[in-house]
């Protein structure tokens, strides 16, 4: 090859490397424009915080007409494909007030870890409201970047102003996943994510033709449009 060539060649690699080099630059702002790891497209301290009977996590309006309770495991990566959906949902529907969101932790690609997260989440919240909130909205993309550990939440504790020892030692006596699981079992769960609904008198029930897997945004304003003229 001439030296010509030569040239040619060095300039089309530098510019492939150059490419490569923009992409991953522009890869790095994106993630960190939003918020990496302790990103949440939802201000839960905006909305009232509830506990059921049970220990069951709400938010929204008291009154709303209908609850939408997920069954998920932060580590489920269908889980996190499908939190789009519920952030939207909580976004456009929660905050207005026309509807709740309930969240129960099942435990399916987590496993044991999964149970130990919702454990310290529960006697997180225990020691501060509206810490298990503040966690939830950033485990489902820690999971997702493989940063899903008991170091995980001792570092969200530390952010929040939980004592993560105390935290640690409470969670030892407690039941809520426990709780979780056996009504997600009550109500035909068997993975994740499952969805069903609670309406004003309390019950929980499935979703006629959504007992598997998440309905779809469209199909929960349905349902939500249906609950509002009950």
């Amino acid at each position: 090859m001439n030296s010509n060539g030569q040239n040619r060649g060095i300039i089309v690699i530098g510019g492939i490397v150059a490419l490569a080099v923009v992409a991953a630059v522009v890869f790095i702002a994106v993630s960190l424009s939003s918020g990496g790891a302790a990103s949440s497209n939802v201000d839960y301290s905006a909305m009232p915080q509830t506990r059921l009977e049970d220990g069951g996590f709400v938010v929204g309006n008291p009154d709303a007409p209908i609850t939408l309770i997920e069954f998920a495991d932060y580590a489920c990566p269908h889980c996190q494909d499908y939190e789009p959906t519920m952030t939207r949902f909580i976004n456009e529907y929660v905050k207005s007030g026309k509807a709740k969101f309930e969240f129960r932790i099942f435990p399916t690609a987590g496993g044991q870890t999964t149970y130990f997260v919702g454990s310290i989440l529960v006697c997180m919240e225990e020691q501060k409201a509206g810490a298990f909130w503040k966690a939830h909205g950033r485990l489902f993309h820690d999971a997702a970047s493989g940063n899903y550990d008991g170091n995980t939440l001792r570092q969200i504790a530390s952010e929040i102003g939980v004592d993560y020892g105390e935290a640690l030692n409470c969670s030892q006596n407690q039941k809520q996943v426990d709780n979780d699981v056996e009504l997600g079992r009550a109500l035909g769960v068997e993975g994740t994510p499952a969805v069903r609904v609670r309406y004003a008198n309390g019950e929980a029930t499935t979703i006629p033709s959504f007992e598997r897997g998440g309905p779809t945004f469209e199909q929960l304003t349905v349902l939500v449009a249906a609950a509002s003229q009950q």
